[in-house]
């Protein structure tokens, strides 16, 4: 039931989103305009919402400098000063030193893809950070997963969201029988604290995103493994470990470990009918492989 004024700089894709609009029965309240979005004036909206081009025209390739944005980065957050209420959808691996004072920053991860981010700013910004997480899965009337509401959002996909301040420090402590590998979305809205007092969790090393707790619990915002071996790093001793456990596939996940998993699972020289997973990380600094299985 809203009027929306759309202004695209490209010809091609204003008239794609022209055609869009009569096709879908909305010509009467979305006009497009083929312009310099820069130059409309924002006093005549309530709100705007602002899509800034990230690839350079006539190439394609990425753009990570967000004042080299289309519009530039500066003119994009200054909207949040000339309207009541702005959304900006922003790649996700932006700086969180860039999101504008007072906005919500909200990045978006769909069965462990990490797919995009967006700002809210005005009185649509609800909490200073959050982490929206879609899963495919039958809708359920289950009201809370690991402490934390879950919205379902269509047939078959539910959305889970995680929110706080992003400034919180998790607890640091040893490897415990549990190790948890938390979505993007929550590491990049800089929410595994949050998460971690959520699971009862800790981290064995204050930079890198892996949580460790003594029990399971189900959560959407982390894959849950059980560690059965800790080594410090050695590839002769990994391998005999392996190939005495008869382990012949192993999965290898790995936060602030500069190996390359490929090479590794060459290295190993696996031969056997047993399935592992193996995080390369680090504890307390050190160089560390977990040996794990799928937690029940």
């Amino acid at each position: 039931g809203i009027r929306v004024y759309a202004v695209e700089a490209d010809p091609l894709t204003a008239a794609l989103a022209e055609a869009n609009a009569l096709a879908a029965g909305l010509a009467d309240l979305v006009t497009v305009e083929c312009g310099d979005a820069t130059a409309f004036d924002v006093t005549r909206v309530d709100a705007v919402f602002c899509d800034p081009a990230r690839r350079r025209a006539g190439t394609g390739r990425r753009v990570f400098d967000p004042n080299a944005y289309s519009p530039p980065w500066d003119f994009v957050t200054g909207l949040a000063e000339r309207v009541p209420r702005m959304v900006v959808k922003v790649a996700p691996g932006l700086d969180h030193a860039l999101i504008p004072a007072g906005a919500e920053a909200e990045w978006v991860g769909v069965d462990g893809d990490l797919v995009e981010a967006a700002l809210w700013c005005g009185p649509l910004a609800a909490h200073p950070r959050r982490a929206t997480i879609c899963k495919e899965g039958p809708p359920t009337n289950a009201s809370c997963i690991a402490g934390v509401p879950s919205l379902h959002e269509g047939d078959g996909v539910r959305v889970h969201q995680l929110t706080g301040r992003g400034t919180a420090e998790a607890p640091v402590g040893p490897v415990r029988r549990f190790v948890y590998d938390p979505d993007s979305a929550v590491v990049r809205a800089h929410l595994v604290a949050e998460l971690a007092a959520d699971l009862d969790a800790t981290l064995a090393d204050p930079s890198i995103a892996y949580l460790y707790a003594d029990r399971a619990t189900p959560t959407p915002y982390a894959r849950c493994l059980e560690v059965t071996d800790v080594l410090a790093f050695s590839l002769k001793r990994l391998r005999a470990l392996l190939r005495e456990r008869r382990v012949g596939r192993v999965e290898i996940l790995k936060r602030g470990s500069a190996l390359e998993p490929e090479r590794l699972r060459r290295d190993l020289r696996l031969a056997g009918d047993q399935p592992a997973s193996l995080v390369l990380t680090r504890v307390a600094g050190a160089p560390t492989v977990l040996v794990c299985q799928p937690a029940t």
